[in-house]
């Protein structure tokens, strides 16, 4: 065998602890970049494939008044249309036990044929007959049943009718249902007569033949089919034109995995860190050796080369300790992930240019990493390396060190413990930026965890009433205000009104760019009474609707999109276009799109001056089993007063459904977190075995002169605490600067407005607990050993 070889094999198997902690720390990068790169390639392709799959609309003209299938086949035949289906969607609600959920019913014309916005059919009739229903596969959670089951429906102006569940489907434009706690059900136009309703296809749905991608385009289209329609009768309230090919979730999606890999990558950078530690470890221990290799011979390159093949060969056993796991770990991750978005993941490989990846970062990272200290100690001379018995006295800077040496109620001990801790600022400074970094990413971890959980207790702060009410029609409501006012428990209802609306732009025309779940992309109008109590809003600029002047407005962070203090903005508002003077913005949690206006200015434009389309009621009790109770009751007497409901969601129910929303990306940040602190113990126990190692000599001439195996552990103890410490201030301050982008990055992503900079006392105590007893491990084991070197032993040591 080459003796080049030899040596290197022997070097890696002389120390397995220390070894196969510098393949775990590579591991763990390369882990976690396989784990998520190979989840994102998945997801980003699979999602894609499901969305487009399904052909979706490029544009959804409402209109007025029946399409017919004559009017139908000459809308096929429009320029620049591809394809084109009429439909309709109408809001409902489902009895499930003694409650009521939102439920959205999907008209669907030719279930045989459906061109756009298709459903895979997955159990039972693919057509289904009147009074049945095929449902998402998601909603049977929601209903609390199963094919064959029938569920209560109730449509705004039928009575309640059980529909049988037919069969189900999967709908990849749409979330999940136990997501939204709503239910989606498809039926055909006789089950909606069946139902008490009597309105017809009053939906165009269109796919645009060129330009299917551009929003600028379809919108132009859909307007000139727009006045083709008009000028043969029939009139368009709105169009709807989402955004082209892009599932809902699309950008979040992209966002938060882009973050995790670059948290990944981050982490393989601070393993390659410990390992360049831990080969200029080795390097210095073996640096008279170098020094006689060269004597007889051996050149630099090949010196350099040695150390080369030995970090190629530390990092090929933590590839296929890695490569294996992540593959696991990613098909778990996106498992996830396709639930959490209602994904059908068809193709579950993971490309090839993921591992491949893995393999070049998982080598190139590492020897980058550790060039300069193998340069440096490859290319070291033959006498300084045989003149070298460890660290120099020359090493150790004066300044500030001379102060603490003064210091009378200090110890002899932690005075040479600060003194050591400075000897090489180099390498100082590497292993407090390891520490510092992994703290830092712990700490963000919880700080944005925290910070996340202040934000969803925003939702009952902002929120002071318990139920929001949607009626089917505006009622006059003194008579049930009183009611309610008067129930035991109840401590305060008002009446609002609310509408679907719109910005209108260059045209008098109404285009939003909700999808068709009419959630995602929606806009809503919110009109309260005057000196609500019912709602404290988050005001971040400008002031609050005063009743001073007509037709004030104020919209939220999701509203704003490039309008100021003073603007005057159009919007469709039931077919309607109004002015409104924006005089503030606000911020909501857990809201779409909202604006908020006075009742009393929606009422007059609206010509529904004294009547409400909303009830919202505040509890004395604002905990889940009370509320529960007490909505069943309104429940039962709306019902009694023959009051139409649309939907009725409580507050608590809102705040479940916006933290799953972001369930998966918290967990994944908490795991990120444990691999960083992970890695930053790893690295502190390198470096206190190379200092140890580098002064073992030091160490037997104090037992020479009577240290004590006592004394020179706690000299080696408070060095790796002193380390410690220092690394926590740092981390603590780097952990606010990244706190407050992550928390800007997530708030942004799932609010539009950041998340506060909120800050973890459990992190921060967690973290100087791991730092300190991570600390004295990794200097009170190698401390040990070396004190229980006898004096020739260690004068002795090579």
């Amino acid at each position: 065998m080459n003796i080049r070889l030899l040596k290197v094999i022997r070097d890696i198997t002389s120390d397995y602890a220390k070894n196969l902690m510098l393949v775990l720390a590579i591991a763990i990068g390369v882990f976690g970049i396989g784990s998520i790169l190979g989840a994102y390639s998945v997801l980003t392709r699979e999602m894609s494939s499901n969305y487009l799959g399904t052909n979706p609309a490029s544009a959804t003209l409402e209109t007025e008044s029946e399409i017919s299938r004559g009017l139908l086949d000459s809308v096929r035949q429009f320029p620049g249309i591809q394809e084109a289906e009429r439909h309709a969607t109408v809001s409902a609600r489902m009895k499930v036990g003694d409650k009521w959920y939102p439920m959205l019913l999907f008209v669907i014309d030719d279930f045989a044929s459906k061109k756009t916005n298709q459903v895979s059919h997955l159990t039972g009739s693919t057509t289904p007959a009147t009074g049945e229903m095929l449902v998402e596969r998601t909603a049977l959670v929601v209903m609390q049943a199963n094919e064959g089951d029938e569920i209560g429906v109730k449509t705004s102006n039928g009575e309640p009718a059980p529909l049988k569940i037919s069969g189900t489907v999967h709908d990849a434009g749409l979330a999940p249902a136990w997501q939204e706690q709503a239910g989606y059900g498809y039926i055909t136009l006789s089950t909606l007569h069946y139902l008490g309703e009597s309105q017809g296809f009053d939906q165009l749905r269109i796919v645009v033949s060129e330009n299917a991608l551009s929003r600028e385009a379809i919108t132009a289209k859909a307007g000139e089919l727009s006045d083709w329609l008009e000028a043969r009768g029939i009139k368009v309230h709105e169009i709807q034109v989402p955004p082209p090919g892009k599932h809902p979730h699309q950008s979040q999606m992209r966002a938060v995995l882009t973050i995790f890999t670059t948290f990944s990558f981050l982490i393989l950078v601070l393993g390659s860190i410990l390992v360049a530690t831990s080969v200029a470890t080795l390097m210095v221990k073996q640096v008279r050796q170098i020094g006689v290799m060269k004597t007889i011979g051996a050149t630099s390159l090949q010196i350099t080369m040695m150390y080369v093949l030995m970090i190629v060969m530390i990092c090929v056993v933590a590839l296929a300790l890695a490569i294996p796991l992540s593959r696991v770990a990613a098909a778990a991750f996106y498992q996830q992930i396709a639930v959490l978005l209602n994904l059908e993941l068809a193709d579950r490989s993971v490309p090839l240019w993921v591992p491949l990846l893995q393999i070049g970062s998982g080598i190139v990272i590492p020897l980058l990493a550790a060039a300069l200290p193998v340069l440096r100690g490859s290319f070291i001379s033959v006498r300084s390396a045989l003149d070298n018995y460890g660290v120099k006295a020359a090493q150790t800077r004066q300044g500030a060190l001379n102060f603490i040496s003064r210091l009378s109620f200090i110890s002899e001990s932690f005075k040479l413990s600060v003194r050591n801790v400075f000897r090489l600022h180099s390498r100082l400074m590497m292993t407090v930026g390891l520490l510092a970094t992994g703290g830092a990413m712990f700490m963000t971890a919880l700080n944005v965890a925290d910070a996340w959980d202040d934000n969803l207790k925003r939702i009952y702060q902002q929120r002071l009433y318990d139920l929001d009410v949607k009626l089917n029609e505006r009622i006059k409501p003194d008579t049930i205000l009183e009611t309610l006012r008067s129930m035991p428990g109840v401590t305060a209802a008002e009446g609002w009104d609310y509408s679907a609306t719109s910005v209108v732009r260059e045209t008098s025309r109404q285009v939003s760019h909700t999808y068709p779940d009419k959630a995602h992309g929606s806009f809503t109008l919110l009109a309260l009474p005057p000196g609500s109590k019912l709602l404290d809003p988050t005001l971040v600029e400008g002031m609050w609707l005063s009743g001073k002047a007509k037709n004030e407005i104020v919209l939220n962070q999701l509203a704003r999109s490039g309008v100021k203090i003073g603007d005057s903005v159009k919007l469709a508002v039931e077919g309607k276009i109004t002015a409104w003077k924006v005089t503030g913005f606000c911020e909501d949690v857990g809201s779409g799109a909202a604006a908020y206006v006075s009742i009393d200015d929606f009422s007059r434009v609206n010509h529904s001056i004294g009547m409400v389309k909303m009830l919202r009621v505040a509890y004395s009790d604002r905990s889940r089993d009370f509320a529960y109770a007490k909505n069943r009751e309104i429940e039962v007497l709306l019902e009694s007063k023959k009051v139409s409901v649309s939907s009725s969601l409580p507050v608590w129910l809102l705040h479940n459904a916006v933290a799953a929303h972001m369930k998966v990306l918290v967990n994944s940040l908490m795991a990120m977190a444990l691999l960083m602190a992970v890695v930053g113990t790893l690295g502190l126990t390198s470096t206190m075995s190379m200092s140890i190692m580098e002064r073992t000599r030091e160490i037997g001439v104090m037992r020479a002169i009577g240290g004590t195996p006592g004394k020179i552990r706690s000299i080696v103890v408070y060095e790796g605490l002193l380390i410690g410490m220092i690394s926590i201030v740092i981390a603590f301050i780097l952990a606010l600067i990244l706190s407050s982008w992550m928390g800007e990055f997530i708030g942004n992503m799932a609010f539009r407005t950041p998340l506060s900079l909120t800050i973890s006392v459990t992190a921060f105590v967690l973290w100087i607990l791991i730092i300190l007893v991570g600390s004295f491990a990794a200097a009170y084991f190698p401390a040990r050993r070396a004190s229980r070197l006898t004096t020739r032993e260690a004068l002795a040591y090579e």
